[in-house]
Formats: C-alpha cells, sequence, structure tokens
C-alpha cells in the first residue's frame, strides 16, 4: 500500500536526499498511520465493549495513542521541512529528532497507564465475556501492526529518519502486545485462570520499554553524539585524496538534522595550517 501511495503522490521518490521528497513520505506515513490506528482502536474498542476485558480496552486506547503520535510525526516533517531563515540559518531538521522524542514520551505515559489500569484489574477481577469476533479483530491487529513496522523501518532506514524509526519500534512492541492479549484472552476462556490483569500488565511493561529504547535513540543526537566512524572515515578519505594535502585535524561535526551536518577541519598543506567548514 505505502508503496502505490508513494508512487501516487510522491514525485522524484526515489531521491530520498531531496528535503521536498523526505517531507512527502513523512507526511504520507503519518497520515497513512492515523488512518490505520483509528481503525484499529474503533475495532479494539468494540472488541474490548463485548468481552469487558481491560486489556483489550487498554490495547486499544494504545492505538489512539499511536494515532496522536502519527500526528505528531506528521507536523515534525512538515515543520522539519521549511527551509532556512535568518533565525535559523542551519534550517529545522532538529525537528524530526524532538519529534521522535515525543512519540516515545507519548509511548512511555501510556504504558504507565497501562500498568494502573491492570494492576486495578488484577486486585479486583471480573470474568470475561468469550467471543470469536474478538479473537478475529485481535488476529488482524496484529498483522496490521506488524505492516506498519515494516514500512515505517523501510521509509525511516532510507531517509535516516528517528521519528519514523521510533514509530516502527512503537509499532512492532503494539504486535508483540497485542498477541499477548489474545493469548490471556483464549488461555482465559480454556482454562478459566483470570490472566486479563496480568496480560494487560505485560502489555504496559512491553510499552515502556519500546518508549524507552525509542527515546534512547532520539535523545543522543539531540545531545550531541559523536559522529559515525565510517563517516570520519570517509571525510578523512576525501580530503587526504589532494595530493597538496599532507594531514587533517581538528574535525569537528555539527548535526542539524538528517541531511543536515556542518564540518570543519584543519589541514596541513606544505607547513601551512587552514581551516575550511563544509556543508554535508
Amino acid at each position: 500500500m505505502i508503496t502505490l501511495l508513494s508512487r501516487i503522490f510522491i514525485k522524484n521518490r526515489e531521491d530520498p536526499s531531496d528535503p521536498a521528497v523526505r517531507q512527502s513520505y513523512g507526511v504520507l506515513c503519518g497520515a497513512l498511520g492515523i488512518f490505520l490506528n483509528l481503525l484499529l482502536f474503533a475495532g479494539k474498542f468494540l472488541a474490548g465493549s463485548i468481552s469487558r476485558s481491560i486489556a483489550v480496552t487498554a490495547d486499544a486506547f494504545n492505538n489512539l495513542s499511536d494515532a496522536g503520535s502519527s500526528i505528531i510525526t506528521l507536523v515534525g516533517f512538515r515543520m522539519a521541512g521549511q527551509r532556512p531563515d535568518p533565525d535559523h540559518p542551519f534550517g529545522h531538521g532538529r525537528i524530526e529528532y524532538i519529534t521522535g522524542l515525543l512519540v516515545s514520551v507519548a509511548i512511555l505515559l501510556m504504558g504507565f497507564e497501562l500498568i494502573k489500569s491492570s494492576v486495578v484489574k488484577i486486585l479486583h477481577p471480573e470474568a470475561l465475556s468469550f467471543s470469536p469476533i474478538v479473537v478475529v479483530i485481535l488476529a488482524v491487529s496484529i498483522l496490521v501492526k506488524c505492516y506498519m513496522a515494516f514500512y515505517n523501518r523501510r521509509i525511516g532506514q532510507r531517509l535516516d529518519s528517528s521519528a519514523l524509526k521510533a514509530t516502527s519500534t512503537d509499532s512492532l512492541s503494539d504486535s508483540a502486545a497485542t498477541a499477548m492479549v489474545l493469548a490471556a484472552t483464549l488461555l482465559s476462556h480454556y482454562t478459566g485462570l483470570q490472566l486479563d490483569g496480568l496480560g494487560g500488565l505485560l502489555v504496559g511493561a512491553f510499552v515502556c520499554y519500546a518508549g524507552f529504547c525509542a527515546a534512547r535513540d532520539t535523545i543522543s543526537p539531540l545531545l550531541g553524539q559523536a559522529p559515525d566512524p565510517a563517516f570520519v572515515e570517509q571525510v578523512h578519505r576525501i580530503v587526504l585524496s589532494y595530493r597538496e594535502i599532507l594531514g587533517i585535524h581538528d574535525l569537528i561535526v555539527h548535526n542539524y538534522g538528517p541531511g543536515r551536518i556542518l564540518y570543519s577541519w584543519g589541514i596541513r598543506k606544505r607547513g601551512v595550517c587552514k581551516g575550511r567548514p563544509t556543508r554535508f
């Protein structure tokens, strides 16, 4: 689906280095994420109402928060695609990192809420109503979330987007969480054990872990992480390819967002030391 939509709505889609293409991919992924998550919320909320399951209902609201996260991603890509201005001469690319961090915070908050609701359910268990439609909705949800994780990861790697990678991690954790809910629902029905609260607790813990991992990956570039050794080696190789240059020193790399890297260095040239800033 995402490939077909990109062919229809994105011009020059094979050139991810183009800021306009990058922005279009981010908006497309965000819009599709909003649509799919709202559908999943409606289906799971119906399933939770039928079965009176706190785990299923909590999973539904987890998808609702994912729709909100997709809105954040969409807005973030729109803002990051703005042209440089006098107040922001290096562009607005770091907004993508901030967007990924906001998505991570939303994941963590939802995980804590799921844990709280599940603890209450464990302390005060209630009998569940089993229905085949609940199983079907949960199974379809797992497949949809796996697909969302796949296309967000693929495009996130192609664009080197921390926001889309965080969304992919969230989608993958959601599919695993829903699988736990489905397993708890089936076990409760066939064994008579009250596993609904335990299932919700596992979902909450899994979601919190996913949020922590996503936050870790987005905070590092905001704080100013060390450049990739392969990138540093590439810079050295390019600079030293000129015969008149004898050496390079004091390489400094500034990351202003994906595709917006400014670096400077000093060179030794026949006994003369010079510095040069360059954009990459």
